[in-house]
């Protein structure tokens, strides 16, 4: 009997958008032009045609420079398809200057978690499942919009034009990576490459970076070591659980997958008393088994969490990057099946 694989945090929340817009008198409908050049949701609310970008974040303060690059997407998708309206709904919580700037900046409408919450009061089934995935209790204060009506009411039309271009980087830096040539000869590529896309990914959460240079299968190698700040739910969590106030970055242009031997290196590299226990080991096509096994023992025994990034979760978080999306939350998911999987 084949199982249902469980829908991703993100779907969840996109479909209890739309049942929520539902009770907006939004017609609703799923769009199939998602990705570069579509959005998540079509609706129609009296005779107008609107645009809607669904964005989840596990990090309930908004990140103004991911926010904008989704608005601007939305805005220019919608613009491009002849849509009347464009809206954002985010899961996390904006402040009133960030929504007034972008809506005046895009000519779109955005939509919080306060809104959601505000639209649903009458409706506490589709209440409690938001807080449920939002993981927030009923109790706990919420923001107040300080805003002189609710976002439909003060919707205006899309602009005719595209405000700004789509942001391409990560998938530069993705094509970048893919290029270049598995082991010792382009060692020293893979690691400017890697350091540029770290950089990329992470530019608010990590500082301090620290080269380290280390010699292993008889070539001069770097790695870094950061500082970490509670930016995002991923890295407080690094921080208040793992009690780890750093993050070692390790980088592996092997051909093949690492072995035993490579985790074992990386584990001497991470220390208790200095408040280094979290590794992040990049490599092009992941680890043994032997090796994951390894991972799990040095968590399970001395509470060291090693994380393999392989070349197609890399490329994942940058293709998130681009669209708005957090690519912490790419390793708070890695991170939470890694630990709901340890064994005993």
């Amino acid at each position: 009997m084949k199982m249902n694989t469980p829908l991703a945090t993100w779907q969840l929340f996109e479909d209890l958008v739309s049942r929520i817009l539902e009770i907006k008198n939004f017609v609703i409908s799923y769009n199939f032009r998602r990705g570069d050049k579509g959005f998540d949701l079509l609706g129609t609310y009296r005779n107008e045609s609107w645009a809607i970008e669904v964005k989840y974040y596990r990090t309930a303060r908004a990140q103004p420079s991911l926010i904008d690059i989704a608005a601007a997407r939305v805005a220019s998708n919608g613009i491009a398809q002849n849509f009347n309206k464009g809206m954002l709904v985010v899961s996390c919580i904006i402040s009133a200057e960030l929504r007034e700037m972008l809506e005046q900046k895009y000519d779109i409408t955005l939509v919080d978690q306060t809104d959601l919450r505000s639209w649903c009061m009458s409706h506490p089934e589709l209440a409690e499942e938001l807080d449920a995935l939002l993981e927030t209790s009923p109790s706990e204060p919420q923001a107040i919009h300080t805003v002189s009506s609710e976002p439909i009411l003060r919707s205006r039309p899309l602009g005719r034009s595209p405000s700004k271009v789509h942001e391409t980087r990560g998938t530069e830096l993705c094509h970048a990576l893919k290029k270049i040539k598995k082991g010792k000869t382009a060692w020293t590529q893979y690691e400017k490459t890697c350091e540029e896309i770290l950089k990329y990914l992470f530019p608010n959460d990590l500082h301090g970076w620290h080269s380290q240079k280390r010699t292993d299968d008889g070539l001069n190698r770097y790695d870094y070591v950061c500082r970490v700040r509670p930016t995002t739910e991923f890295w407080k969590f690094i921080i208040d659980h793992l009690n780890s106030r750093y993050v070692l970055f390790e980088f592996k242009n092997y051909s093949g997958k690492i072995k035993q031997g490579q985790i074992l290196t990386t584990e001497k590299y991470l220390l208790e008393r200095g408040l280094r226990r979290m590794a992040i080991i990049m490599t092009r096509v992941g680890a043994e088994p032997h090796a994951i096994a390894m991972t799990q023992g040095a968590m399970r025994e001395q509470g060291k969490l090693m994380l393999i990034i392989n070349d197609e979760k890399v490329c994942e978080m940058l293709h998130m990057k681009e669209r708005g999306e957090d690519p912490t939350d790419c390793l708070f998911e890695i991170a939470d099946n890694f630990l709901l999987t340890l064994p005993r």
